[in-house]
């Protein structure tokens, strides 16, 4: 493919093939360029973007050796669901039926790093007009992880293959990454692969990704020439069941600080190191003492901390966009220039001021998945559209009989790790009408997963009115996590307009 001659006086080529060599192409990612004329790349989360005018665009591509989940960008509106490309050099539309008169935006994200590196070959427009892009961002963020960051099970609620195809997939455009970025106006690099540690035996650790143009390989004089403003780091739970023994503390900690030591190593000081760590999932676990990693390194450091509130599984987007909110608020507050500049496109996950989330059950998830906050939406749950019957907005939730969903809060309320003292009570109140026996219950859990219990319950018989109930609940002293439940005991029951609060 020949690259296009750009006029110099307005930026734009005329042509409908666009090579991957045309500066009028924007990357973002690891992206290897040994050869202009087929850039590849790995790493999940990297996108190419052009701007043109003309009503289709079509993209020459080879996603590698298994099939990946690419996601195209219109104008800043995201496709309803992902695109999955199989092994092969294709020529795929990402866009059409555009206003052929108009200028448009085009982003296609690479969603997943399943196989092989991915090699681009060049955009087709037909009938179109290649245009000069915007400016780039200003303000840049690199991501370092492992599952949780790496969008592992974004499209499912229990880390399994449900009835939708994408349950069984991962995600990046949809993860907390991704959406921190959007919200801060900024632009991404992401390095996180499921099961990664920070350090050990093997390729997959965060102490490599640092020196890793494609996972595969590492080289300590590689460089990705991306110059953050903010890195974070959001590993070290696998570290956790890697080290055995007395002395794990000390060591995870020491993988801590050889990371941050590699990463002052290539980025130098000036970039400001955010350790991103979950709390209330393991008694052992590192966000027991990041800080004191951030107090004993100094520096351009801190440490943000957010709750785990989805049992045993990975967090959904749901559950992203509350780590997102959390994460952002914190880079915001860092004087470094951030500030949030739009909202995450999925309502916040995660409860505020000892409140639940979506107890109105407005906001969904995207790209076909069920999922509203209240787990399980694949136990069959109905997320009723009612307009003129919803107590509340325009959505309710039905269940019948035996059918319960529970959302997961934190039980102190104030997103810092610890637990409940004694007589710490809360009220649930919820407009409930149906014909059978309405419940609603809490049980409780401590800092570490697979102990919940200690349930307390309350059950209502209801009717065809739309009538509030209240509930009040006492967690007993320890307790880290509330988590709510909403029962049909017997009949069809419906909820709306859920609300929780510390008494």
């Amino acid at each position: 493919m020949a690259t296009l001659a750009l006029s110099t006086m307005c930026g734009v080529a005329e042509a409908a093939t666009v090579a991957p060599d045309n500066q009028n192409i924007r990357y973002t990612g690891r992206w290897n360029f040994d050869n202009p004329a087929t850039p590849w790349i790995g790493w999940q989360g990297s996108t190419i973007e052009i701007q043109f005018r003309g009503s289709e665009a079509r993209v020459d591509i080879d996603p590698g050796d298994s099939a990946e989940y690419f996601r195209a960008i219109i104008d800043g509106v995201p496709q309803a669901t992902p695109l999955r490309l199989e092994p092969g050099r294709q020529t795929v539309t990402i866009a059409s039926g555009l206003a052929s008169n108009q200028s448009h935006h085009v982003v296609l994200m690479k969603e997943t790093f399943y196989g092989s590196n991915s090699t681009f070959f060049g955009f087709d427009l037909p009938n179109g007009t290649l245009q000069s892009l915007p400016a780039r961002p200003s303000l840049r963020i690199e991501f370092f992880g492992d599952s949780n960051m790496d969008g592992t099970s974004l499209y499912s609620e229990k880390d399994q293959q449900g009835s939708d195809p994408l349950s069984a997939e991962s995600g990046s455009y949809y993860g907390y990454p991704a959406t921190v970025t959007r919200m801060l106006s900024a632009e991404m690099n992401l390095q996180a692969v499921g099961g990664a540690t920070l350090g050990g035996a093997g390729d997959n650790t965060v102490a490599n990704f640092i020196y890793s143009p494609d996972w595969y390989n590492q080289d300590a004089n590689y460089r990705s020439n991306f110059d953050p403003h903010v890195i974070v780091v959001n590993a070290g739970a696998n570290d956790i069941g890697a080290i055995k023994g007395k002395r794990r503390k000390s060591k995870v900690k020491d993988r801590f600080k050889n990371v941050i030591s590699e990463l002052r190593n290539v980025y130098g000081n000036s970039p400001h190191i955010v350790l991103y760590n979950a709390y209330g999932w393991d008694d052992n676990e590192p966000a027991n003492y990041t800080n004191e990693v951030v107090d004993e390194v100094g520096g351009n450091i801190s440490v943000m901390l957010y709750p785990w509130m989805w049992e045993q599984w990975h967090g959904s987007m749901i559950e992203h966009s509350g780590q997102a909110r959390l994460l952002a608020d914190h880079i915001a507050s860092l004087g470094l220039g951030f500030s949030i500049v739009q909202q995450p496109a999925l309502f916040d996950g995660f409860g505020r001021n000892f409140d639940v989330a979506n107890g109105s059950f407005e906001g969904s998830a995207a790209s076909g998945f069920n999922a509203f906050g209240w787990r399980y939406a694949d136990d069959g749950v109905e997320r009723v559209y009612d307009p003129s019957g919803a107590a509340d907005g325009s959505y309710y939730i039905r269940l019948q009989s035996g059918q319960k969903v529970h959302q997961g809060t934190e039980a102190t309320g104030d997103f810092v790790p610890g637990a409940t003292g004694p007589n710490q009570t809360y009220t649930v109140r919820a407009l409930v009408r149906g014909s059978g026996v309405a419940e609603i219950s809490a049980d409780f859990e401590g800092q570490a997963l697979y102990n919940r219990g200690n349930e307390q319950s309350s059950t209502f018989s209801v009717d065809s009115q739309w009538r509030e109930y209240t509930a009040t609940f006492t967690a007993p002293a320890g307790t880290w996590k509330t988590y709510i439940n909403l029962k049909s005991a017997s009949g069809t029951i419906e909820f709306d307009n859920v609300r929780m609060s510390e008494n």
